[in-house]
Protein backbone atom coordinates (compact mmCIF):
# COMPACT_ATOMS: atom_id res chain seq x y z
CA UNK A 1 0.00 0.00 0.00
CA UNK A 2 1.28 3.50 -0.97
CA UNK A 3 1.81 5.82 1.20
CA UNK A 4 -0.92 8.54 0.21
CA UNK A 5 -2.97 5.37 0.44
CA UNK A 6 -2.19 4.65 3.74
CA UNK A 7 -2.37 8.17 5.15
CA UNK A 8 -5.98 8.70 3.74
CA UNK A 9 -7.12 5.00 5.08
CA UNK A 10 -5.64 5.89 8.60
CA UNK A 11 -6.99 9.22 8.36
CA UNK A 12 -10.75 8.14 7.62
CA UNK A 13 -10.77 5.18 10.01
CA UNK A 14 -9.85 7.76 13.02
CA UNK A 15 -11.94 10.16 12.20
CA UNK A 16 -15.16 8.00 11.25
CA UNK A 17 -14.55 6.07 14.74
CA UNK A 18 -14.24 9.13 16.95
CA UNK A 19 -17.38 10.47 14.24
CA UNK A 20 -19.18 7.06 15.01
CA UNK A 21 -17.87 7.32 19.31
CA UNK A 22 -19.63 10.98 19.55
CA UNK A 23 -23.06 9.78 17.51
CA UNK A 24 -23.09 6.67 19.71
CA UNK A 25 -22.33 8.47 22.87
CA UNK A 26 -24.97 11.12 21.49
CA UNK A 27 -27.78 8.37 21.07
CA UNK A 28 -27.09 6.67 24.38
CA UNK A 29 -26.96 10.19 26.07
CA UNK A 30 -30.72 11.43 23.85
CA UNK A 31 -31.96 7.61 25.28
CA UNK A 32 -30.94 7.82 28.88
CA UNK A 33 -32.70 11.57 28.98
CA UNK A 34 -35.86 10.20 27.39
CA UNK A 35 -36.18 7.11 29.89
CA UNK A 36 -35.20 10.01 33.00
CA UNK A 37 -37.68 12.49 31.62
CA UNK A 38 -40.74 9.50 31.08
CA UNK A 39 -39.91 7.70 33.96
CA UNK A 40 -40.83 10.88 35.65
CA UNK A 41 -44.22 11.85 34.00
CA UNK A 42 -45.27 8.02 35.08
CA UNK A 43 -43.91 8.90 38.98
CA UNK A 44 -46.22 12.05 38.64
CA UNK A 45 -48.95 10.27 37.59
CA UNK A 46 -48.91 7.88 40.23
CA UNK A 47 -48.33 10.88 43.10
CA UNK A 48 -50.86 12.33 41.55
CA UNK A 49 -53.73 9.25 41.70
CA UNK A 50 -52.47 8.59 45.28
CA UNK A 51 -52.96 11.54 46.54
CA UNK A 52 -56.21 11.83 44.82
CA UNK A 53 -57.24 8.76 46.22
CA UNK A 54 -56.25 10.21 49.51
CA UNK A 55 -57.64 13.63 49.27
CA UNK A 56 -58.73 15.66 52.38
CA UNK A 57 -60.81 13.11 54.97
CA UNK A 58 -63.13 12.00 52.43
CA UNK A 59 -61.90 8.96 49.85
CA UNK A 60 -62.27 9.91 46.66
CA UNK A 61 -64.64 7.11 44.65
CA UNK A 62 -63.04 5.17 42.02
CA UNK A 63 -65.95 6.87 39.46
CA UNK A 64 -64.89 10.40 40.32
CA UNK A 65 -61.47 9.19 39.79
CA UNK A 66 -61.91 8.00 36.65
CA UNK A 67 -63.56 10.69 35.64
CA UNK A 68 -60.86 13.53 36.75
CA UNK A 69 -58.13 11.08 34.68
CA UNK A 70 -60.11 11.14 31.27
CA UNK A 71 -60.35 14.89 31.04
CA UNK A 72 -56.30 15.29 32.27
CA UNK A 73 -54.90 16.53 29.18
CA UNK A 74 -51.33 14.87 29.78
CA UNK A 75 -52.65 11.41 29.63
CA UNK A 76 -49.92 8.95 28.31
CA UNK A 77 -50.22 7.13 25.37
CA UNK A 78 -51.72 3.34 26.09
CA UNK A 79 -51.79 4.68 29.70
CA UNK A 80 -52.65 1.79 32.53
CA UNK A 81 -53.15 2.67 36.17
CA UNK A 82 -54.62 0.20 39.03
CA UNK A 83 -54.75 0.57 42.79
CA UNK A 84 -54.32 -1.99 45.42
CA UNK A 85 -55.05 -1.34 49.01
CA UNK A 86 -52.85 -3.36 52.13
CA UNK A 87 -55.28 -6.47 51.05
CA UNK A 88 -54.08 -6.59 47.68
CA UNK A 89 -57.76 -5.79 46.92
CA UNK A 90 -58.42 -3.48 43.63
CA UNK A 91 -59.68 -0.16 44.48
CA UNK A 92 -59.26 1.47 41.21
CA UNK A 93 -58.21 0.83 37.59
CA UNK A 94 -58.84 2.75 34.21
CA UNK A 95 -59.36 -0.51 31.48
CA UNK A 96 -60.23 -3.98 32.20
CA UNK A 97 -57.77 -5.88 32.27
CA UNK A 98 -55.82 -4.71 35.77
CA UNK A 99 -51.94 -4.89 36.11
CA UNK A 100 -50.57 -7.51 38.59
CA UNK A 101 -48.36 -7.59 41.27
CA UNK A 102 -46.86 -10.44 42.58
CA UNK A 103 -44.40 -10.64 46.23
CA UNK A 104 -40.83 -10.43 44.70
CA UNK A 105 -42.41 -6.90 43.58
CA UNK A 106 -43.98 -6.38 46.79
CA UNK A 107 -40.58 -7.32 49.07
CA UNK A 108 -38.79 -4.72 46.95
CA UNK A 109 -41.48 -1.59 47.53
CA UNK A 110 -41.29 -2.17 51.24
CA UNK A 111 -37.43 -1.09 51.25
CA UNK A 112 -38.28 1.39 48.54
CA UNK A 113 -41.33 3.36 47.90
CA UNK A 114 -41.23 3.19 44.24
CA UNK A 115 -40.15 0.86 41.62
CA UNK A 116 -39.63 0.98 37.49
CA UNK A 117 -39.49 -1.63 34.84
CA UNK A 118 -39.40 -2.17 31.46
CA UNK A 119 -41.42 -4.94 30.09
CA UNK A 120 -41.20 -4.38 26.21
CA UNK A 121 -41.96 -0.66 25.16
CA UNK A 122 -44.17 -0.36 27.90
CA UNK A 123 -42.59 1.16 31.37
CA UNK A 124 -44.19 0.72 34.60
CA UNK A 125 -43.63 2.25 38.13
CA UNK A 126 -44.61 0.51 41.30
CA UNK A 127 -45.47 3.37 43.73
CA UNK A 128 -46.49 2.41 47.18
CA UNK A 129 -48.12 5.57 49.53
CA UNK A 130 -48.76 5.03 53.26
CA UNK A 131 -51.59 7.43 55.27
CA UNK A 132 -54.61 7.44 57.53
CA UNK A 133 -53.00 4.28 58.66
CA UNK A 134 -53.56 2.54 55.13
CA UNK A 135 -51.56 1.60 52.16
CA UNK A 136 -52.01 1.83 48.74
CA UNK A 137 -50.27 0.51 45.58
CA UNK A 138 -50.38 2.82 42.48
CA UNK A 139 -49.38 0.62 39.36
CA UNK A 140 -48.77 3.25 36.00
CA UNK A 141 -47.78 2.13 32.65
CA UNK A 142 -47.57 3.66 29.34
CA UNK A 143 -45.61 3.73 26.16
CA UNK A 144 -43.23 6.56 25.69
CA UNK A 145 -44.30 6.69 21.26
CA UNK A 146 -43.61 10.58 21.18
CA UNK A 147 -40.00 9.73 22.83
CA UNK A 148 -39.06 6.47 21.05
CA UNK A 149 -40.07 8.45 17.81
CA UNK A 150 -37.75 11.54 18.30
CA UNK A 151 -35.13 8.67 19.28
CA UNK A 152 -35.34 6.21 16.25
CA UNK A 153 -35.58 9.77 14.06
CA UNK A 154 -32.03 10.90 15.73
CA UNK A 155 -30.94 7.27 14.82
CA UNK A 156 -31.27 7.85 11.59
CA UNK A 157 -29.66 11.33 11.28
CA UNK A 158 -26.83 10.37 13.28
CA UNK A 159 -26.13 7.11 10.71
CA UNK A 160 -26.83 8.72 7.70
CA UNK A 161 -24.97 11.87 8.30
CA UNK A 162 -21.71 9.81 10.09
CA UNK A 163 -21.81 8.20 6.90
CA UNK A 164 -22.14 11.06 4.77
CA UNK A 165 -19.14 12.41 6.80
CA UNK A 166 -17.27 9.38 5.80
CA UNK A 167 -17.29 9.94 2.18
CA UNK A 168 -16.28 13.66 2.88
CA UNK A 169 -13.37 12.41 5.17
CA UNK A 170 -12.04 9.97 2.78
CA UNK A 171 -12.30 12.29 -0.07
CA UNK A 172 -10.54 15.45 2.02
CA UNK A 173 -7.91 12.33 2.99
CA UNK A 174 -6.99 11.44 -0.23
CA UNK A 175 -6.84 15.22 -1.31
CA UNK A 176 -4.68 15.84 2.02
CA UNK A 177 -2.46 13.46 1.85
CA UNK A 178 -1.63 14.03 -1.95
CA UNK A 179 -1.07 17.46 -1.21
CA UNK A 180 1.18 16.66 1.93
CA UNK A 181 3.14 14.08 -0.08
CA UNK A 182 3.52 16.45 -3.12
CA UNK A 183 6.88 17.19 -2.77
CA UNK A 184 7.81 14.08 -1.84
CA UNK A 185 6.68 12.95 -5.28
CA UNK A 186 8.60 16.02 -6.63
CA UNK A 187 12.17 14.65 -4.85
CA UNK A 188 11.43 11.18 -6.48
CA UNK A 189 10.56 12.47 -9.67
CA UNK A 190 14.32 14.78 -9.06
CA UNK A 191 15.96 12.33 -8.19
CA UNK A 192 15.11 9.78 -11.17
CA UNK A 193 16.75 12.58 -13.12
CA UNK A 194 20.56 12.17 -11.32
CA UNK A 195 22.90 8.92 -12.56
CA UNK A 196 26.56 8.86 -12.68
CA UNK A 197 26.73 11.62 -15.75
CA UNK A 198 24.70 14.25 -14.04
CA UNK A 199 25.75 14.01 -9.85
CA UNK A 200 26.36 17.65 -9.93
CA UNK A 201 22.82 17.96 -9.91
CA UNK A 202 20.93 18.71 -6.78
CA UNK A 203 17.62 18.41 -5.07
CA UNK A 204 15.29 20.97 -4.44
CA UNK A 205 12.26 20.35 -2.18
CA UNK A 206 8.92 23.24 -1.09
CA UNK A 207 9.83 25.56 1.32
CA UNK A 208 12.99 24.41 2.60
CA UNK A 209 12.09 24.11 6.38
CA UNK A 210 10.29 20.76 6.91
CA UNK A 211 11.26 17.34 7.08
CA UNK A 212 11.22 17.13 3.54
CA UNK A 213 13.43 19.73 2.62
CA UNK A 214 15.44 18.47 5.15
CA UNK A 215 15.19 14.84 3.64
CA UNK A 216 16.42 16.65 0.07
CA UNK A 217 19.27 18.17 1.91
CA UNK A 218 20.39 15.48 3.10
CA UNK A 219 20.37 13.53 -0.04
CA UNK A 220 22.10 16.67 -1.70
CA UNK A 221 24.71 16.29 0.81
CA UNK A 222 25.05 12.34 -0.23
CA UNK A 223 25.48 13.76 -3.76
CA UNK A 224 28.69 15.69 -2.82
CA UNK A 225 30.17 13.11 -1.65
CA UNK A 226 29.21 10.66 -3.78
CA UNK A 227 30.03 13.41 -6.78
CA UNK A 228 33.82 13.13 -4.72
CA UNK A 229 34.33 9.57 -4.61
CA UNK A 230 33.52 9.50 -8.05
CA UNK A 231 35.98 12.08 -8.97
CA UNK A 232 38.50 10.76 -6.45
CA UNK A 233 38.10 7.18 -8.21
CA UNK A 234 37.81 8.46 -12.13
CA UNK A 235 41.15 10.43 -10.97
CA UNK A 236 42.90 8.01 -8.61
CA UNK A 237 42.50 4.97 -11.88
CA UNK A 238 43.35 7.82 -14.59
CA UNK A 239 46.59 8.50 -12.75
CA UNK A 240 47.34 4.95 -11.27
CA UNK A 241 47.05 3.48 -15.02
CA UNK A 242 49.53 6.61 -15.66
CA UNK A 243 52.04 5.73 -13.24
CA UNK A 244 52.23 1.66 -13.75
CA UNK A 245 52.45 2.52 -17.63
CA UNK A 246 55.21 4.59 -17.53
CA UNK A 247 57.62 1.52 -16.07
CA UNK A 248 56.14 -0.60 -18.15
CA UNK A 249 56.53 0.89 -20.94
CA UNK A 250 60.51 1.93 -20.24
CA UNK A 251 60.90 -2.48 -19.01
CA UNK A 252 59.63 -3.04 -22.55
CA UNK A 253 61.81 -0.33 -24.06
CA UNK A 254 65.06 -1.73 -22.62
CA UNK A 255 63.85 -5.58 -23.22
CA UNK A 256 63.50 -4.88 -27.16
CA UNK A 257 66.58 -2.77 -27.36
CA UNK A 258 68.81 -6.05 -25.56
CA UNK A 259 66.96 -8.64 -28.22
CA UNK A 260 67.72 -6.53 -31.24
CA UNK A 261 71.04 -8.13 -31.48
CA UNK A 262 73.61 -10.10 -29.92
CA UNK A 263 75.15 -8.46 -26.77
CA UNK A 264 77.65 -9.82 -24.19
CA UNK A 265 77.14 -10.76 -20.60
CA UNK A 266 77.94 -7.46 -19.06
CA UNK A 267 75.58 -5.67 -21.23
CA UNK A 268 73.23 -8.21 -20.41
CA UNK A 269 73.42 -7.71 -16.71
CA UNK A 270 73.34 -4.02 -16.82
CA UNK A 271 69.92 -3.93 -18.31
CA UNK A 272 68.70 -6.84 -16.54
CA UNK A 273 69.73 -4.60 -13.12
CA UNK A 274 67.92 -1.97 -14.89
CA UNK A 275 64.50 -3.44 -15.62
CA UNK A 276 64.93 -4.79 -11.71
CA UNK A 277 65.08 -1.46 -10.99
CA UNK A 278 61.88 -0.64 -12.94
CA UNK A 279 60.23 -3.72 -12.02
CA UNK A 280 60.86 -2.78 -7.95
CA UNK A 281 59.77 0.54 -8.31
CA UNK A 282 56.33 -0.66 -9.96
CA UNK A 283 55.90 -2.95 -6.92
CA UNK A 284 56.55 -0.71 -4.72
CA UNK A 285 53.63 1.51 -6.78
CA UNK A 286 51.65 -1.13 -6.49
CA UNK A 287 51.69 -1.63 -2.57
CA UNK A 288 51.31 1.53 -1.86
CA UNK A 289 48.04 1.18 -3.82
CA UNK A 290 47.31 -1.84 -2.09
CA UNK A 291 47.60 0.05 1.16
CA UNK A 292 45.94 2.92 0.22
CA UNK A 293 42.56 0.56 -0.57
CA UNK A 294 43.07 -1.16 2.60
CA UNK A 295 43.64 2.29 4.24
CA UNK A 296 39.82 3.22 2.65
CA UNK A 297 38.22 0.19 3.56
CA UNK A 298 35.79 -0.58 6.81
CA UNK A 299 37.96 -0.18 9.85
CA UNK A 300 35.88 -3.14 11.31
CA UNK A 301 37.91 -5.55 8.74
CA UNK A 302 41.21 -4.19 9.83
CA UNK A 303 43.06 -6.36 12.39
CA UNK A 304 43.49 -3.55 15.40
CA UNK A 305 45.33 -4.65 18.19
CA UNK A 306 47.28 -3.33 21.10
CA UNK A 307 51.02 -2.24 20.17
CA UNK A 308 53.49 0.33 21.88
CA UNK A 309 54.43 3.78 19.67
CA UNK A 310 57.76 3.65 20.56
CA UNK A 311 58.07 0.20 19.14
CA UNK A 312 56.59 1.33 15.98
CA UNK A 313 58.94 4.08 15.51
CA UNK A 314 61.92 2.24 16.24
CA UNK A 315 60.92 -0.72 13.54
CA UNK A 316 60.06 2.19 11.10
CA UNK A 317 63.12 3.89 11.69
CA UNK A 318 65.13 0.41 11.12
CA UNK A 319 63.06 -0.55 7.96
CA UNK A 320 63.66 2.63 6.24
CA UNK A 321 67.73 2.69 6.97
CA UNK A 322 67.92 -1.00 5.49
CA UNK A 323 66.43 0.24 2.95
CA UNK A 324 68.58 3.62 2.85
CA UNK A 325 71.08 3.40 4.86
CA UNK A 326 72.71 7.34 4.23
CA UNK A 327 69.10 7.97 5.97
CA UNK A 328 69.37 9.57 9.75
CA UNK A 329 66.79 9.68 11.48
CA UNK A 330 67.21 11.34 15.18
CA UNK A 331 64.31 10.21 17.53
CA UNK A 332 63.13 11.81 21.09
CA UNK A 333 61.20 11.19 23.84
CA UNK A 334 59.97 14.17 25.15
CA UNK A 335 59.01 13.85 29.15
CA UNK A 336 58.40 10.08 28.72
CA UNK A 337 55.58 8.76 31.17
CA UNK A 338 56.94 5.80 34.13
CA UNK A 339 53.57 4.35 32.83
CA UNK A 340 54.01 2.06 30.18
CA UNK A 341 50.20 2.71 29.50
CA UNK A 342 50.86 5.84 27.93
CA UNK A 343 52.69 4.18 25.08
CA UNK A 344 50.28 1.76 23.87
CA UNK A 345 47.38 2.79 21.15
CA UNK A 346 44.90 0.35 19.63
CA UNK A 347 46.03 0.06 15.82
CA UNK A 348 46.97 -1.76 12.44
CA UNK A 349 50.67 -1.90 13.21
CA UNK A 350 51.64 -2.53 9.07
CA UNK A 351 49.63 0.45 8.04
CA UNK A 352 50.49 2.95 10.89
CA UNK A 353 54.35 1.83 10.28
CA UNK A 354 54.08 2.72 6.52
CA UNK A 355 52.78 6.04 7.56
CA UNK A 356 55.71 6.49 10.04
CA UNK A 357 58.15 5.16 7.38
CA UNK A 358 56.68 7.53 4.58
CA UNK A 359 56.79 10.77 6.97
CA UNK A 360 60.47 9.72 7.94
CA UNK A 361 61.55 9.18 3.87
CA UNK A 362 59.97 12.20 3.00
CA UNK A 363 61.87 14.37 5.43
CA UNK A 364 65.43 12.47 4.56
CA UNK A 365 64.44 12.42 1.35
CA UNK A 366 63.96 16.23 0.19
CA UNK A 367 66.58 17.04 2.71
CA UNK A 368 70.11 18.29 1.74
CA UNK A 369 71.55 16.25 4.93
CA UNK A 370 69.07 13.47 4.26
CA UNK A 371 68.07 14.26 8.18
CA UNK A 372 64.39 13.91 9.93
CA UNK A 373 63.91 14.67 13.59
CA UNK A 374 61.10 12.49 15.33
CA UNK A 375 59.91 14.09 18.36
CA UNK A 376 57.47 12.24 20.66
CA UNK A 377 55.13 13.88 23.17
CA UNK A 378 52.74 12.52 26.14
CA UNK A 379 49.76 13.82 27.28
CA UNK A 380 46.57 12.40 29.22
CA UNK A 381 44.42 10.96 26.23
CA UNK A 382 46.68 11.59 23.23
CA UNK A 383 50.03 10.83 21.51
CA UNK A 384 51.67 13.53 20.13
CA UNK A 385 54.37 13.19 17.22
CA UNK A 386 56.04 15.78 15.43
CA UNK A 387 58.16 15.23 11.69
CA UNK A 388 60.61 17.67 11.39
CA UNK A 389 63.19 18.25 8.43
CA UNK A 390 65.50 21.40 7.09
CA UNK A 391 64.69 20.09 3.34
CA UNK A 392 63.36 22.21 0.10
CA UNK A 393 59.68 22.92 1.87
CA UNK A 394 56.23 23.08 0.42
CA UNK A 395 54.75 26.19 -1.15
CA UNK A 396 51.60 27.50 0.42
CA UNK A 397 49.88 27.09 -2.74
CA UNK A 398 50.78 23.54 -2.88
CA UNK A 399 49.80 22.88 0.40
CA UNK A 400 46.32 22.30 -0.09
CA UNK A 401 46.71 19.63 -2.27
CA UNK A 402 49.32 17.89 -0.36
CA UNK A 403 46.96 14.94 0.58
CA UNK A 404 45.72 14.84 -2.80
CA UNK A 405 46.55 11.36 -4.43
CA UNK A 406 49.43 11.52 -7.23
CA UNK A 407 49.96 15.07 -6.60
CA UNK A 408 53.34 16.60 -6.57
CA UNK A 409 54.63 19.98 -5.98
CA UNK A 410 56.78 21.66 -8.87
CA UNK A 411 59.77 21.91 -6.79
CA UNK A 412 60.00 17.87 -5.96
CA UNK A 413 59.30 16.45 -9.51
CA UNK A 414 62.90 15.93 -10.16
CA UNK A 415 63.28 13.32 -7.12
CA UNK A 416 61.90 9.56 -7.25
CA UNK A 417 58.15 9.10 -6.62
CA UNK A 418 54.67 9.29 -7.30
CA UNK A 419 52.71 11.23 -4.58
CA UNK A 420 50.94 8.65 -2.86
CA UNK A 421 52.79 8.89 0.13
CA UNK A 422 51.23 11.47 1.73
CA UNK A 423 47.90 10.95 0.90
CA UNK A 424 48.24 7.37 2.15
CA UNK A 425 49.68 8.66 5.51
CA UNK A 426 46.22 10.56 6.09
CA UNK A 427 44.27 8.09 5.64
CA UNK A 428 45.92 5.90 8.11
CA UNK A 429 46.02 8.48 10.71
CA UNK A 430 42.47 9.60 9.95
CA UNK A 431 41.80 5.73 9.81
CA UNK A 432 43.13 5.58 13.73
CA UNK A 433 41.28 8.26 14.88
CA UNK A 434 43.77 11.06 14.38
CA UNK A 435 44.66 14.02 12.96
CA UNK A 436 47.73 15.31 10.48
CA UNK A 437 48.66 18.41 10.17
CA UNK A 438 51.56 20.53 8.23
CA UNK A 439 54.40 23.91 8.62
CA UNK A 440 56.51 24.20 5.67
CA UNK A 441 58.48 26.94 4.62
CA UNK A 442 60.58 27.28 1.21
CA UNK A 443 64.10 26.53 1.40
CA UNK A 444 63.83 25.97 4.68
CA UNK A 445 62.17 22.75 6.26
CA UNK A 446 58.87 21.05 6.64
CA UNK A 447 57.32 19.66 10.00
CA UNK A 448 54.45 17.43 10.31
CA UNK A 449 52.33 16.99 13.16
CA UNK A 450 50.41 13.78 14.61
CA UNK A 451 48.01 13.40 17.39
CA UNK A 452 46.88 9.60 17.99
CA UNK A 453 44.53 8.51 20.59
CA UNK A 454 45.68 6.17 23.14
CA UNK A 455 44.46 2.45 23.18
CA UNK A 456 41.95 2.97 26.22
CA UNK A 457 40.78 6.70 24.38
CA UNK A 458 40.02 5.28 20.94
CA UNK A 459 37.24 6.71 19.32
CA UNK A 460 35.35 7.28 16.16
CA UNK A 461 35.33 11.15 17.16
CA UNK A 462 38.47 13.10 15.28
CA UNK A 463 40.49 14.90 18.40
CA UNK A 464 40.43 18.85 17.64
CA UNK A 465 43.43 19.25 20.10
CA UNK A 466 45.93 22.01 18.28
CA UNK A 467 49.19 20.58 18.27
CA UNK A 468 51.13 23.27 18.83
CA UNK A 469 53.52 21.71 21.51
Amino acid sequence: MKIRSKLAYLFAVIVASLLLGFSIGIYYLSDGYRKNEFSERLREKAVTTARLLFEANEQISPQTLKLINDQDVSVLDNEDITVYDENGTIIYKNNSEPQSINRKILSKLNKKNELLLREGDREIIYFQQKEKNKTITVIVSAIDTYGITKLNFLMVILFFGWALSVIIIIITGWIFAGNALAPISDVIHQVEQIDFSTLDKRVKAGNEKDEIAQLAETFNRMLVRLQKSFYIQKSFVANASHELRTPLTIIRGQVEVALMHQRNSEEYKSILNSVLEDVKEMSELANELLDMAQASSDISTLPFKTARIDELILQAKSDLIKKKSNYNIVVNFIEAPDDEKFFELNVDERLLKNAFINLMENGCKFSSDHQVQVNIFFREKNIFLKFSDKGIGISNADLQFIFEPFFRSENVKSFPGHGIGLPLTKKIIDLHGGEIEIESVLKEGTTFSILLPRADDLVEDTYSKPLEM
